[in-house]
């Protein structure tokens, strides 16, 4: 059996919000959202999200 390491699945789940946050912000105002505001909205800070970004790359 593999140990989960929750930092991934933490990270993911970030990245997938991130990018529905973005996609809505896109349609809605026409330019990318900023990370910081993405940070307000998932409640941590934008270390973390883009750690998660990083993570994906």
């Amino acid at each position: 059996m593999k140990t989960v390491d929750h930092s991934d699945t933490v990270y993911q789940v970030i990245r997938e919000r991130a990018t529905l946050l973005n996609r809505k912000h896109q349609q809605e105002e026409g330019t990318s959202i900023r990370i910081h505001d993405i940070a307000l909205e998932l409640h941590c800070t934008d270390e973390l999200i883009l750690e998660s970004l990083e993570f994906a790359a």
